[in-house]
C-alpha cells in the first residue's frame, strides 16, 4: 500500500499541476497562498481514497481526477483554517510553516475560502458530468458542511475541558471531523462511478470506521512521536486541553480499540472479494502507522 500511495500521489500531483497550469489567477498574493496551502506536502490520503473508489467500481483514475482535486482542496482549506490562531493556533504543517505564518492571518482566511469555492468549481467543471456526478457533489457538500466536517470542528472548539466529553462524545466528534471527509472521498467517488445503494451503504460504513482509526492513530502519534517525524507540532491536544480517545482509554486499550474498528471496517467489505483488496490493504496500512 505504501508503494501504491506513492504512485497515486504522483498521479494526483500531475493532475493538480495541470489544473493550475490551465486555471491561472493574476491576483497576488492570494494565488500563491492557495498554491502553498495545497501543494504543501502530505501523503494525499484523500485523493488516494478517490482512486480506490474508482478502482472498486472498475473505472480509471482519470474518471475521478476532478473529483480528487476538489476533495483535496476541501481538505486543504480545512487545514488552513484549523491552524489559525482562533482555532488550534498551529505554526507547523507537513514540516513547513502554516499558511497564516507565511502570508498572514487575513490572507490565510481568504486562501481557505478560495480553496473551498474552487473545489466546487472543479467538481462542476468535470468533463464527465452527469446525474451521478451531481449526486456525488451533493454528498460531499453535506459531509463537509454543518452536519459533517464543519459540525465536527464546531464541537471540537468546545472541547476545552477534559471533564466534559465522554468516549461516545469523542467518537461522534471523530466521525464528523475526520470520517466525513474520508467518506466524501471514497463514497463520493463510487457514487460518481455509478455505485448501487447497497455498495454505497457498505463503503460508507467502512469509511466511517477507517476515519475513526485514522483519527485515533493520529492522537496516539501526537503523544508518542516527534515533530521531525510527523512534520507538525506534537502534544497539541495536551496544549489545547483537548480530550481524545487516547486520554480516556490509554494507549494500549486504544490500540485494541483500533484493532476492533479494523475488524468492523473489513467486515463491511468482505463480501466484495478481490474488488475490495486495496480497501482492506488501506485499512491495514493506516492501522499500522503506530506499529
Amino acid at each position: 500500500m505504501k508503494k501504491t500511495l506513492e504512485k497515486n500521489k504522483e498521479i494526483f500531483l500531475a493532475q493538480l499541476q495541470n489544473y493550475f497550469d490551465t486555471h491561472k489567477c493574476d491576483i497576488q498574493p492570494i494565488f500563491d497562498a492557495i498554491k502553498y496551502s495545497i501543494e504543501n506536502g502530505g501523503k494525499r490520503i484523500r485523493p488516494a481514497f478517490c482512486y480506490l473508489g474508482s478502482e472498486f467500481m472498475g473505472k480509471s483514475h482519470d474518471y475521478v481526477s476532478n473529483f480528487a482535486i476538489g476533495i483535496e482542496m476541501i481538505h486543504s482549506y480545512s487545514l488552513v483554517h484549523d491552524d489559525l490562531p482562533c482555532m488550534d493556533n498551529d505554526d507547523l504543517r507537513r514540516g513547513k510553516p502554516t499558511t497564516h505564518k507565511v502570508y498572514g492571518e487575513g490572507m490565510a482566511v481568504l486562501a481557505g475560502d478560495a480553496l473551498l469555492n474552487m473545489a466546487f468549481e472543479v467538481f462542476l467543471d468535470d468533463p464527465i458530468f452527469d446525474e451521478n456526478a451531481l449526486k456525488a457533489i451533493k454528498y460531499v457538500a453535506k459531509n463537509s458542511g454543518v452536519n459533517g466536517m464543519i459540525g465536527g470542528q464546531c464541537i471540537d472548539l468546545s472541547n476545552t475541558s477534559k471533564s466534559m466529553f465522554s468516549l461516545e462524545d469523542i467518537r461522534h466528534l471523530n466521525r464528523l471531523k475526520t470520517s466525513c471527509l474520508l467518506q466524501s472521498a471514497l463514497v463520493g467517488s463510487i457514487i460518481k462511478c455509478g455505485a448501487s445503494d447497497e455498495e454505497i451503504k457498505d463503503i460508507e460504513n467502512y469509511a466511517s470506521k477507517v476515519g475513526e482509526i485514522f483519527q485515533i492513530v493520529d492522537d496516539i502519534l501526537d503523544k508518542t512521536s516527534t515533530s521531525e517525524i510527523l512534520g507538525k507540532n506534537t502534544k497539541q491536544d495536551e496544549k489545547n486541553d483537548k480530550i481524545t480517545v487516547v486520554d480516556i482509554l490509554g494507549i494500549e486499550k486504544s490500540k485494541k480499540y483500533i484493532s476492533n474498528l479494523q475488524e468492523e471496517a473489513i467486515n463491511f467489505i468482505e463480501k466484495y472479494g478481490k474488488r475490495a483488496d486495496n480497501l482492506k490493504d488501506m485499512c491495514l496500512y493506516l492501522t499500522g502507522r503506530i506499529n
